[in-house]
């Protein structure tokens, strides 16, 4: 492909600095918007605080860019950068720079005049030359743990079958932004569009952590996943309701004397993680009775409905609420819920010093399954300090769910069916096209029925 999809700010007008100030050389308008995008790009890495938030500070620092990676990219990257830092009177400089000292390289910013209100778009850069070079430093990573593993996952991102309108979804994006003020969410958002638009179908996956699949698609921003089609269709999904709380109920509703052999061929790669479980459940011995009920919750689809009250009482609650929709609680019970949601899986997968309030709250509901989390997460693991042991709790039912979507689900569906119908998985989902969404559905009830003998609530929805 002759064209590369780069972002840029919709009020850069470079255009008007050439017409002005016309250079005295040789100049390519796609190195000077490339080499801007990728300021944008480098910034979108660096923004993952809370301090990086709002526009101002998430646009006026310095990011640095070495001078031999600019020459690699386009011979005469020099004479481009410095006619855009050039203080041209009346218009001033496209660049602010930081020059070279020992140990540290040039880095640049854009000033807030180029900027504009922030909003960003999508433009083609098409010079052979540049774009090949391009391509070749962003050419798709797939870890070799996906290609030992999970090699079957890799055909289906067929570059000729994805479609994407990527102006809505910036659009969307940018609407959101000016809603929550979040401009380095935005920034990041955009850049995935941008990644997905040039076909930078990445894969990482670590068996021995979260066991997830991460792809160009699992990090789509869920704004935009109804701009995306596959041989013309609509994306779909077949999505596991309360998936991690219902892996949980699995978990502890094993047979005493089979869960370990059981767990062991879930879970082959994690002997450390099966051990340290095991030990610490014949330490608690959680009540049958607590199992029990935790899981008729979760298979009723009413875990969540069943704090919502008791989370709504507590002195957190309004902050918490407004922290997360960006006002006070108004009586939605939707909102409830998804505020629900995110506490309780917080709680579960969050150090024990965090979230004590919710803790109080589920130890009153079920106090043995509370003492054998909070054990666990403590638990000492070689190798693991004590303020990353908790991790090992998320870990553990992450690659459970991961397990069964993964290599029992995904695998069978690819092996029956030879390609007919393409997927791709979003952590506890299955994504097909519209018109394969029911036999999909179907086919997933049957296997986790056959596998544990019953099946989690699922859903499904068209991305439209």
């Amino acid at each position: 492909m002759d064209e590369y999809y780069i972002l840029i700010p919709k009020s850069l007008n470079l255009e008007q600095r050439l017409s002005k100030f016309p250079p005295d050389f040789e100049l390519s308008r796609d190195y000077c918007y490339y080499f801007i995008s990728e300021l944008i790009k480098q910034v979108s890495n660096q923004n993952c605080s809370d301090e990086f938030k709002d526009f101002h500070t998430a646009t006026t620092h310095f990011t640095s860019r070495c001078a031999g990676i600019n020459q690699s990219i386009y011979r005469n990257s020099r004479l481009h950068i410095d006619y855009l830092y050039q203080d041209f009177g009346g218009e001033g400089r496209m660049l602010w720079r930081h020059n070279y000292k020992p140990g540290s390289c040039y880095s640049y910013y854009l000033p807030k005049y180029y900027w504009g209100d922030g909003e960003l778009e999508l433009i083609c850069i098409r010079e052979k030359a540049l774009v090949e070079k391009v391509r070749k430093i962003n050419k798709p990573s797939v870890d070799n743990a996906v290609r030992k593993h999970l090699n079957f996952t890799i055909q289906y991102f067929d570059t000729k079958r994805i479609e994407l309108d990527h102006k809505s979804p910036l659009n969307e994006l940018y609407l959101d932004y000016k809603r929550t003020g979040d401009y380095a969410k935005y920034l990041k958002n955009a850049v995935m569009i941008q990644n997905l638009k040039n076909n930078g179908f990445h894969f990482h996956y670590n068996p021995e952590t979260d066991g997830r699949l991460h792809t160009a698609l699992s990090q789509f921003p869920k704004i935009g996943r109804k701009y995306l089609k596959y041989d013309g269709e609509h994306i779909a999904e077949v999505d596991l309701s309360s998936s991690v709380p219902f892996f949980l109920a699995y978990l502890l509703s094993l047979p005493a004397s089979s869960k370990s052999a059981v767990l062991h061929a879930h879970l082959p790669h994690s002997e450390n993680l099966l051990y340290h479980y095991m030990l610490v459940e014949s330490s608690v011995s959680p009540s049958t009775k607590e199992i029990a009920d935790f899981r008729e919750l979760v298979l009723n689809n009413q875990l969540y409905e069943s704090f919502m009250t008791s989370f709504m009482d507590l002195q957190n609650f309004d902050s918490g609420f407004e922290n997360m929709f960006g006002r006070e609680f108004d009586g939605d019970e939707d909102e409830l819920r998804k505020y629900t949601k995110k506490r309780l899986l917080s709680m579960f997968f969050a150090h024990q010093k965090e979230y004590k309030q919710e803790q109080t709250v589920f130890y009153s509901y079920f106090p043995t399954i509370y003492q054998l989390i909070k054990k666990y997460k403590q638990a000492k693991f070689q190798g693991v300090s004590k303020f990353e042991r908790h991790k090992r709790f998320s870990h553990l039912l992450f690659q459970l769910e991961s397990h069964f979507m993964l290599n029992i689900i995904a695998r069978e569906i690819n092996n029956k069916f030879k390609r007919k119908i393409p997927f791709f998985t979003l952590h506890d989902c299955l994504m097909v096209r519209e018109s394969d969404l029911e036999q999909a559905y179907e086919l997933m009830n049957e296997i986790f029925i056959r596998e544990i003998g019953y099946a989690p609530n699922m859903t499904k929805k068209v991305w439209k």
